[in-house]
């Protein structure tokens, strides 16, 4: 095999990406069995900032981050052709996407082949996250609430809620996220959300979105385990024969109950943070699954 040379100057252009340039993303992210649809990339752009790298006129590389308010960020779909991986593209997208987010802390979930050059640049491994997926969801019983427990779906009037709890968990401030997902009028809205109150304080949410080959459950966000698979097994009972993927935190114990129901764990990328650490949420909120492992 014939070794690649990295690329000079001359023979790439990195830009801002645009609207425009999705279709060409989404067919990188087809070339590397990613699973995103269209509809998928369009909502990352709307919450964050992207670059592409071009060669002889084609989009051969990918990447975003969203600068989630001051202190905490996210970066993901660094996405480069196989045809030009082993050239230093990627890493020079990664460059790109840490200057633009200078003074933050940064997360990321890398794949194995992702994590060397991530740790090049001073990303360090702090956990993990297991995609757990069912290609088509048995029936699953809905939870049974006690006197005190209520369940309802969540509307555009939640908006606040949403943001103020999502900030708890993880000291992000994402109002475009949620403006996208919960805003009954947005191209981007989710399926179905629910809200879990108990004695009428809010103990968690969760939110059901077309996403890849089917369905995602996330994010997730309540103050206990038990609150999480509670509004999870609620949205899993809606979903029957259905392709439902979750990506949950490796140490949320969720892992061995949702196999438990059919969901088993097909994939655990390694979650890494560059200038810091992870938020030690007060009082047990915490984001139990991720909107994606993009966006976090």
């Amino acid at each position: 095999m014939t070794e690649q040379h990295p690329l000079n100057a001359s023979e790439i252009t990195l830009r801002a990406m645009t609207v425009e340039d999705l279709p060409a993303c989404h067919t990188l992210s087809q070339q590397v069995v990613w699973p995103h649809r269209l509809e998928d990339w369009q909502l990352a752009l709307h919450c964050g900032t992207g670059f592409v790298v071009e060669t002889a006129g084609q989009v051969v590389g990918s990447a975003i981050c969203w600068p989630w308010g001051s202190d905490y960020s996210t970066l993901g779909l660094v996405i480069v052709s196989p045809d030009c991986q082993g050239r230093g593209i990627g890493k020079k997208l990664m460059t790109t996407l840490i200057d633009t987010l200078d003074g933050s802390t940064v997360r990321l979930h890398a794949t194995p082949e992702g994590r060397p050059l991530y740790e090049k640049l001073g990303f360090v491994a702090t956990g993990g996250i297991c995609q757990q997926q069912s290609r088509e969801l048995p029936d699953i019983a809905p939870p049974q609430l006690t006197v005190d427990e209520q369940l309802r779906a969540l509307n555009g009037d939640d908006i606040s809620t949403l943001i103020e709890l999502d900030a708890l968990s993880s000291g992000m401030q994402r109002g475009v996220l949620y403006d996208a997902l919960a805003n009954p009028t947005s191209p981007l809205r989710m399926e179905k959300g629910l809200l879990l109150s108990r004695d009428n304080q809010p103990a968690g949410f969760a939110m059901l979105r077309e996403f890849g080959r089917g369905y995602a459950i996330g994010p997730v966000i309540a103050d206990s385990a038990e609150d999480a698979k509670i509004l999870i097994s609620q949205l899993l009972s809606e979903c029957p024969g259905e392709f439902v993927r979750l990506d949950v935190e490796a140490d949320s114990g969720l892992g061995e109950w949702l196999e438990s129901l059919g969901v088993p764990c097909v994939d655990r990328p390694v979650t890494m943070y560059k200038d810091g650490e992870p938020l030690r949420a007060p009082d047990g909120w915490r984001n139990f699954a991720l909107t994606s492992q993009a966006l976090g």
